[in-house]
């Protein structure tokens, strides 16, 4: 049994409306103690509600959310109606759905939970970090999903979408590497070779129960989960960078051919302007959006720190262009997206800014303008869209209503594995111990 959620506090009111004037933030007036103290309320807001949560997607894996959903892929204006209901609960008040959804447990949360604390750890040596990514590594390996070539994860609940339905508990490509990660980092700190042991099976599953569909002499898309063929860009990258890590790390030169295949296949799709669309398989999905932009080119670049090649700079520096032209707006902030499936209501979300900062860290190195732009939208993150008990907005809706009904799926665990990525790469610019000694909350 996984542990309930800890009681925590009343919570904020669930929405408020606001008039939002964007801040022009300079990156030289930047200051890391801004982000520790962020990181620090986040810490305490996460100890007293603890892991289990509500997800956005959720109430669409209720009965009637799949029939809504269902009737709207097949005949959008009969079917808009049905939706709408729900639509209306997420953006009046999302914690209606407690009547109908129980809080659970979320891979990709506790993975990027796990990396956060352990870049806490990295950065201080504080043992209570590490111990709290200890605690997230076991949890996670006693809920993977059974029945495949090694651990893997999903969502719990049913998922209506354009292809058909993915159950409860199917695997996704989306999900598991960033439990891969957790364990490969856990690893690194600790040199427990449980860690590796488990990081390698992950990557047997990654491997031999996802599938490839051929998409030229050279390349194949890799599959979203092992129950399809779809032709989803980030899932290929996802899959080609676990694929290419595991090569290297265990030895595996059979995931090389697989990886190469998925890796080729994203340099070919992408577009003359340096875009990728989100799939090429179905007519639905060929639009461009912000954070799976994010997920094509930091899962680029992590890859190519392996390869070294000349062919996946040039892609992720013409991808990146398309991207600060393209995804941001006049007023600097990030755009949701760039060509639209339909009509959008959110004129913010928060899940685009976690994972600009993240791929600003990621990107540090490569492209400094990267780097820079994470400074400035943490800044403002920390600033204008963290509240008073440590979590962060979650989205904010065109005539500025908040959505501040805390999801750790979406994008709180993301925001806080961002910001811990930000500080690990300014002390990689600064002295040893300079990032961890300006957090005042640190006393060893």
């Amino acid at each position: 049994m996984l542990p309930a959620p800890h009681p925590g506090k009343e919570k904020l009111d669930t929405i408020t409306a606001v008039s939002f004037i964007p801040s022009v933030i300079s990156e030289n007036s930047y200051r890391p103690e801004e982000i520790w103290a962020a990181v620090g309320s986040f810490q305490r807001w996460l100890g007293a509600v603890g892991y289990a949560s509500w997800d956005p997607y959720d109430i669409w894996g209720t009965a009637y959310g799949l029939f809504s959903r269902r009737m709207y892929y097949r005949h959008p204006a009969l079917g808009l109606p049905l939706i709408a209901p729900i639509l209306a609960m997420e953006v009046i008040y999302p914690r209606w759905r407690k009547w109908f959804v129980d809080q659970e447990r979320f891979a990709t949360a506790d993975g990027q939970l796990i990396l956060a604390f352990a870049n806490l750890y990295q950065l201080t040596g504080n043992d209570v970090h590490l111990q709290k990514a200890l605690d997230l590594a076991r949890d996670l390996l006693c809920y993977s999903i059974p029945g495949y070539s090694g651990p893997c994860w999903g969502y719990p609940f049913d998922w209506q979408h354009h292809r058909g339905l993915w159950k409860k508990n199917t695997p996704f490509i989306t999900a598991t590497p960033y439990c891969f990660e957790a364990y490969l980092k856990l690893f690194d700190l600790t040199g427990n070779e449980s860690f590796f042991a488990t990081a390698k099976s992950i990557a047997e599953f990654v491997q031999h129960d996802l599938h490839d569909t051929p998409t030229s002499a050279d390349a194949a898309a890799g599959s979203y989960s092992p129950t399809d063929h779809s032709q989803v860009i980030n899932a290929s990258a996802y899959r080609a960078m676990v694929l290419f890590e595991a090569a290297d790390r265990f030895g595996q030169p059979a995931s090389l051919e697989s990886a190469r295949r998925n890796l080729n296949f994203i340099l070919q799709s992408q577009q003359a302007d340096g875009s990728w669309l989100y799939a090429l398989d179905h007519g639905s999905e060929r639009f461009i959006d912000h954070f799976h932009t994010c997920f094509v080119l930091k899962n680029l670049a992590k890859l190519n720190r392996r390869l070294g090649s000349g062919d996946v700079t040039g892609a992720i520096r013409k991808g990146f262009d398309y991207y600060r032209r393209a995804l941001f707006g006049p007023d600097g902030l990030p755009r949701s997206f760039a060509v639209k499936p339909r009509t959008q209501i959110v004129r913010l979300e928060m899940y685009d800014f976690a994972e600009a900062i993240t791929l600003g860290a990621v990107l540090r190195d490569e492209i400094p303008e990267a780097f820079a732009l994470a400074h400035r939208l943490a800044r403002i993150v920390c600033q204008q869209y963290q509240l008073p008990d440590g979590h962060f907005v979650t989205r904010v809706y065109i005539g500025g209503i908040r959505h501040t009904l805390p999801y750790l799926r979406w994008p709180q665990a993301q925001m806080f594995h961002a910001l811990t990525n930000l500080l690990v790469g300014i002390a990689g610019q600064t002295a040893p111990g300079a990032a961890a000694a300006s957090n005042p909350a640190e006393k060893k």
